[in-house]
């Protein structure tokens, strides 16, 4: 980690982050089944769901620590990626953004048949 992501509040994950545990991750489902997940995730962090868009496949939610925006994407029918933005609320962040990143994406290996991280460089 960079030491001026211990001081950002946003964190976003891609198919090429420098950092391996902000990949997007893909997983062996269709989209409403993840999408589905995603909002279960959601509410397991006591989250307001915010809006639901089902034209661009996001959700936006709060909790009173950080706001997020999960993206939910389907390369091929049987395939599923997974964004997420996260803004912190915080002063002194130090990584906050990351660590939360991390344990969405631990809640959803344990609900959803993982395929793999960052496949498609």
């Amino acid at each position: 980690m960079r030491f001026s992501d211990y001081f950002r509040n946003d964190f976003e994950t891609s198919d090429n982050h420098y950092l391996p545990e902000l990949r997007t991750r893909y997983y062996r489902c269709r989209n409403e089944a993840a999408m589905e997940q995603v909002l279960n995730v959601a509410k397991a962090e006591n989250a307001k769901i915010r809006d639901v868009n089902d034209v661009h496949n996001e959700i936006f939610f709060e909790t009173p620590k950080y706001s997020c925006i999960a993206t939910v994407i389907s390369p091929t029918l049987t395939e599923t990626a997974v964004d997420f933005k996260v803004t912190t609320n915080k002063l002194l962040p130090m990584g906050a953004g990351r660590k939360i990143i991390m344990r969405l994406y631990e809640m959803l290996n344990q609900k959803l048949p993982f395929k793999g991280v960052g496949l498609y460089k």
